[in-house]
């Protein structure tokens, strides 16, 4: 019985940590170009995270008082087109990673179209890669 388990096992794929964390960055992707900082927070750390946006930085903040950054941020930006640009692990633990997102948008406030680019920090936790920075800088 213990020999089926095993062999078993070995036959069902493994989710690889740098798969997870493609994901994990494609979902806040996708979240992020429909604007939805409810849907922004649940990919963030509970105890908190740093968020830097243009003029702000924020050191330890909980996920709602990012999400309500983020909202207040995204007023000043309609639309635009997002790409995932690199994702990678830090170390040999795997415990840490992170993605960074080419974000082209627009301003009412500027003619011309405006690109960020988003660094987000990962940490695994619980069996899931959480956020734990936000860093949104002119490109």
């Amino acid at each position: 019985m213990t020999f089926a388990l095993l062999a078993l096992g070995l036959l069902l794929p493994v989710t690889l940590p740098q798969s997870m964390l493609e994901g994990e960055a494609l979902s806040f992707l996708q979240a992020w170009e429909s604007e939805d900082t409810r849907l922004l927070g649940d990919f963030m750390a509970p105890e908190g995270i740093r968020l830097q946006l243009p003029g702000e930085e924020h050191l330890l903040i909980q996920p709602r008082q990012a999400q309500a950054a983020l909202s207040a941020f995204l007023r000043h930006y309609s639309g635009g087109e997002a790409q995932i640009s690199r994702v990678s692990l830090a170390g040999g633990g795997s415990e840490k990673g992170s993605a960074e997102i080419l974000w082209k948008t627009g301003s009412p406030e500027v003619a011309e179209p405006v690109t960020f680019t988003l660094f987000l920090a990962y940490a695994f936790e619980n069996e899931r890669w959480l956020v734990t920075e936000i860093r949104v800088l002119f490109r």
